[in-house]
């Protein structure tokens, strides 16, 4: 199928009938749609969508608001398409059921579809059209061809059997499953009338009633299983999601992860601040006598004379001295001359001190004498306490310029709400250990259906030969006999094609996968298990499974690099001939994937349409998909209010 050309009507963010031509000429197989954010890519994503497979929101909620304030009640999506030489032109219109009063609500309105082919209208009911259109790609399969390039991590984490149902969907094999399921269905009817063949003999009802019971046990137990698979893809779902919720987080992960490492450091180091304060204190309390005593020792050894006391004259060798200087000789002989008188004088008014000041300082020559003793003691107290001191003043600056830096953080991360984050976190937890615990019952309940087969098939057993008892039942037996046996056949060859394929997308994903990643050495490819799980395979050898929240798991990037090589996998192993229609393919990439991912973008299919903004898909990388690309639409949005009125605003044609 190729898309020829797409006409939207008062769709969504479209206002007015908006038309969009897709050629398709040799290599140039491209088409891009340029707009900025709520102008209109993701709507026209949504409208291929809609017009393929109809409605899955309000029909209300489809029709511009402009138009609808408008007055313009009605919407449509058309898309004109050539598949297998045939010309298909798909409509699907919204519209009033009838008449109403006052303004519409969306139990109001309908949803219309029209099919014409090669001009000639398909007259069938809906299920009928609905068939037809799944011809053309499969709706269980057009999430494979029709995707949002931003939500495309999902695709690496599905469970196994999504795997499995999109190979055996989008390779043609849901056919072979439908004939195994009309063949049970022809089993069964055989089985329950063979049985009641038997009744009719009054010989077996124990038995019959036994198997009766068992087929009960086998029912209930795979009700069972069923219900732990639900609750387990159910929790894989919720833990896909709130983890993708984290990730809303990542621009700021690194101040918050900074904010929280602060705040946990200046806790410590207050709790820090406290305990060398308490030490300050209690050193101080158990040795202040001695601390003060060195403060007053200190300030006695700037005060003490240079010169011992001995020195120093008293007022009685003051009054003997001045006595001497008027006699003619001194006592010990010699002349007092004049000279001798002067050097007397002299010494007198140097080293005279009254009686109360030389008692001063001989006491406090004493207490020095007294405070020596106790110097050692005193200063390694005195250090301790300054040093206490100092560590004091060094967390208080180390808290206050902590506070500062986490009051700047603040600013940065605005509005992030870390209690949320946090409550994130043990949802997450709490949906772990809802699905260990699922699948721990799983595992039980497994044991209990493989023994309630044992017992089904031992009865089984029994019954067909008892069915030889008359001719009516060994008829019915033979029946259910050749019914089993075809069955098996089925399922063989269902096997190995669904190996065969398996082996095939397996190889063609990975072909792409080793294309676009950015670390060919460290991969050698994806696999796809026995049991479809989706795993990476390292270049030593090594296998592992990805799943939600596993530590082993890729990057974001990487693990949308899978998906992506995965979607092209499947689409490079169908006979499907379908368009791939992509909303920001680009998005959410590193520049390193992204380079790659816009060289391989052109080999994705036969013809490759895709939503981008101007941002993504900047001119390094246009110009290396340029040559590929045919036309170039730049979407914009024309309304002045609240709501879009997106139009063409440029149409390029290569």
């Amino acid at each position: 199928m190729i898309i020829k050309s797409i006409r939207f009507e008062n769709y969504r963010a479209y206002y007015g009938e908006i038309n969009f031509d897709f050629p398709v000429d040799g290599e140039k197989n491209i088409s891009i749609l340029f707009a900025n954010n709520d102008v209109g890519k993701s709507c026209f994503f949504m409208g291929v969508l809609f017009c393929m497979y109809g409605p899955k929101e309000d029909l209300k909620d489809l029709i511009n608001v402009n138009a609808f304030n408008e007055g313009q009640y009605q919407a449509a999506v058309t898309m004109f398409v050539e598949h297998n030489g045939e010309d298909i032109e798909i409509t699907r219109i919204i519209q009033p059921r009838g008449k109403f009063q006052g303004i519409p609500a969306s139990k109001d309105f309908e949803s219309v579809l029209t099919i014409i082919s090669n001009g000639k209208p398909i007259t069938a009911d809906t299920e009928e059209k609905a068939d037809f259109i799944n011809s053309l790609v499969h709706e269980d399969a057009a999430q494979y061809f029709f995707f949002d390039g931003e939500k495309i991590n999902d695709y690496s984490v599905a469970n196994s059997e999504k795997y499995k149902d999109a190979i055996a969907r989008i390779l043609g094999i849901k056919e072979i499953e439908n004939t195994i399921a009309d063949l049970m269905q022809v089993q069964k009817d055989y089985e329950k009338e063979r049985d009641e063949a038997l009744k009719k003999l009054d010989k077996y009802e124990d038995i019959l009633q036994s198997k009766t019971k068992s087929e009960q046990e086998v029912s209930l137990h795979k009700e069972t299983l069923h219900k732990y698979d639900l609750e387990i893809q159910a929790a894989i779902e919720l833990i896909q999601r709130h983890e993708d919720e984290l990730k809303k987080f990542d621009d700021i992960k690194e101040q918050v992860e900074k904010k929280q490492e602060l705040a946990d450091n200046i806790q410590k180091q207050e709790l820090a601040l406290k305990e060398v304060e308490h030490q300050r204190d209690d050193c101080f309390k158990k040795n202040s006598s001695v601390i003060l005593g060195m403060i007053a020792y200190g300030r006695i050894a700037k005060q003490l004379p240079e010169e011992p006391l001995t020195y120093h004259i008293s007022s009685a060798v003051k009054e003997h001295l001045l006595h001497l200087m008027n006699q003619e000789k001194c006592s010990c002989g010699e002349k007092m001359t004049a000279q001798r008188i002067e050097n007397t004088q002299k010494y007198i008014d140097d080293n005279f001190l009254t009686d109360d000041a030389l008692l001063i300082e001989k006491e406090r020559e004493a207490m020095f004498a007294t405070l020596e003793k106790y110097r050692d003691h005193g200063s390694k107290s005195q250090y301790a306490y300054l040093q206490l001191n100092e560590d004091v003043f060094g967390l208080q600056s180390e808290i206050a310029a902590n506070k500062q830096t986490l009051i700047a953080l603040k600013k940065d991360i605005g509005s992030f709400d870390e209690e949320a984050g946090e409550k994130i976190i043990a949802d997450i937890a709490r949906a772990e250990e809802k699905r260990d615990e699922a699948k721990e019952r799983r595992t039980e309940t497994n044991v209990l259906l493989n023994q309630s087969k044992e017992k089904l098939q031992e009865f089984e057993t029994k019954l067909a030969e008892f069915s030889q008892a008359n001719e009516e039942s060994a008829h019915l037996q033979r029946k259910f006999a050749y019914t089993t046996r075809l069955l098996e056949v089925f399922q063989e060859y269902l096997n190995q094609m669904l190996e065969e394929k398996r082996q095939l997308v397996e190889q063609k994903a990975t072909e792409v996968f080793m294309q676009i990643t950015n670390n060919p050495k460290k991969y050698k490819g994806i696999c796809i298990a026995k049991n479809y799980s989706l795993m990476l395979e390292l270049t030593d050898g090594e296998k592992y499974q990805i799943e939600p929240g596993r530590t082993l798991n890729p990057s974001t990037g990487q693990s949308k690099v899978i998906s992506l090589a995965y979607i092209a996998g499947l689409n490079r192993s169908t006979n499907y001939a379908a368009p791939v229609v992509i909303d920001n393919p680009l998005g959410l990439f590193s520049d390193e994937h992204r380079a790659a991912i816009t060289k391989y973008l052109p080999h994705f299919g036969k013809q490759i349409i895709f939503m981008v903004s101007s941002g993504d898909l900047s001119e390094k990388y246009h110009d290396v998909i340029k040559p590929y690309v045919k036309t170039e639409y730049i979407l914009e949005n024309r309304g002045d209010q609240t709501w879009p009125k997106t139009t063409i605003a440029e149409k390029k044609v290569y």
